[in-house]
């Protein structure tokens, strides 16, 4: 029997690799088609400016950095220059100071103490030397003062200070009393009655009484009796009126600052100091002693000190240890 050749037995045939060619060759045109867009994708996903702008940052940081420091070294320079003016300064004040101190001690050194002629004894004068003028004190109260020497005692004498005629006469001797004898004075006690106002005036002529030991024993006398008059309202605007227009300078108001508003022209307590501050304007100065038992009503210190306030004044409170006839 014929024997049969031996066959060679091959993995890839040509049409493999033909087929393996083809592939390949269609990957590399869909890689070469594909490729713009896959370039379009990565300028999508990365701006072209990023890159660009980060470097401008940063040199716009360090052109800011080198600015910075310029003007920190001129601040510094500055600063540096300030010092050295102050220490120059400093050093030419000292220079001087010891330069004056070296003249003034050679001109002591050099001023040559000159004998002091002794005077001759004067001539003995045998007539008596003249008594000094008094010195004159300004007038206190109780811790209120003034300068002015022309004095008016106003004395409210409202039935509601009954009862408290003490304390009216303790308040108004003690302003007497205070005075000097380069003071004069005038009192004045007022009241609203059925009839009307009515006033009572010491001295009865109307003018000032020069402060003697007899007059002012005097006018305690007649500020005392009118204590025993007490009676009716407190007609204050006639009586403020009627002062505003006399003599006087200065005016010490004794009340218990209970004015009624049918005595005075329908005015309450505020109007009422309006309108003796506005009659007032300035001209005089008044201040006030508020007596009795002033702490059981509403507005009596508020009407006494806004009086005193607003007129250049001093205001006062005595309290009474008695009740009034109102309380």
């Amino acid at each position: 029997m014929k024997r049969r050749a031996a066959r060679e037995i091959e993995v890839f045939s040509m049409s493999a690799i033909d087929l393996f060619a083809a592939a390949m060759g269609a990957f590399a045109l869909l890689a070469i088609i594909l490729l713009p867009y896959y370039q379009n994708e990565i300028r999508e996903n990365t701006p072209e400016n990023a890159i660009s702008d980060l470097l401008r940052a940063a040199e716009d940081s360090q052109i800011e950095t080198v600015e910075k420091k310029k003007a920190l070294d001129a601040k510094r320079s500055a600063m540096a220059q300030n010092v050295s003016d102050i220490k120059s300064e400093e050093t030419k004040l000292l220079e001087d100071l010891r330069a004056a101190e070296a003249a003034l001690r050679e001109k002591q050194a050099a001023a040559i103490p000159k004998a002091v002629p002794v005077p001759e004894p004067a001539p003995v004068d045998p007539r008596p030397a003249p008594t000094p003028e008094k010195a004159t004190v300004s007038f206190r109260f109780l811790g209120m003062k003034t300068a002015k020497d022309d004095i008016v005692i106003a004395l409210d004498m409202n039935r509601c200070l009954g009862g408290h005629e003490e304390s009216v006469k303790r308040a108004t001797s003690r302003i007497i009393q205070s005075l000097q004898d380069n003071h004069a004075l005038q009192i004045m006690g007022f009241q609203q009655t059925d009839s009307g106002p009515r006033t009572a005036v010491w001295p009865s002529g109307g003018q000032l009484e020069r402060i003697t030991p007899s007059s002012q024993q005097r006018a305690i006398d007649f500020a005392g009796g009118l204590t025993r008059s007490f009676g009716g309202s407190a007609s204050m605007l006639d009586a403020f009126t009627k002062m505003l227009n006399g003599p006087g300078e200065a005016i010490f108001l004794v009340s218990d600052g209970l004015p009624n508003p049918r005595a005075n022209n329908g005015l309450s307590p505020s109007r009422l100091a309006g309108e003796i501050t506005r009659l007032n304007g300035g001209r005089k100065e008044i201040h006030t002693v508020v007596v009795g038992n002033y702490f059981d009503y509403d507005g009596t210190v508020e009407f006494m000190e806004s009086i005193s306030r607003a007129n250049r004044g001093q205001f006062m409170a005595l309290a009474s240890a008695r009740t009034g006839i109102c309380d």
